[in-house]
């Protein structure tokens, strides 16, 4: 599939990524091209956005290892 810089078509309009609901940046995500994205466009949720070094990238994926976890728990 093909990769393309998209962001919400409107301020305060929250569009989700289907893989795992987070919400793409206002200012605009790479997001690999599919049907879901598609049918975005097509509603007018979602525009094209300028290719920029500021266009968010996916976060890293974090290893559960990697992860510091507080013992004690809440208080």
């Amino acid at each position: 599939m093909t990769q393309r810089n998209i962001k919400p078509a409107h301020a305060g309009l929250i569009v989700r990524r289907p893989e795992n609901a987070r919400p793409i940046a206002a200012q605009g995500e790479q997001v690999e091209w599919s049907a879901y994205w598609q049918r975005r466009w097509n509603e007018g949720d979602i525009v094209d956005a300028p290719h920029s070094t500021q266009a968010r990238q996916e976060p890293p994926k974090v290893k559960r290892s990697q992860v510091a976890i507080k013992k004690g728990g809440a208080k």
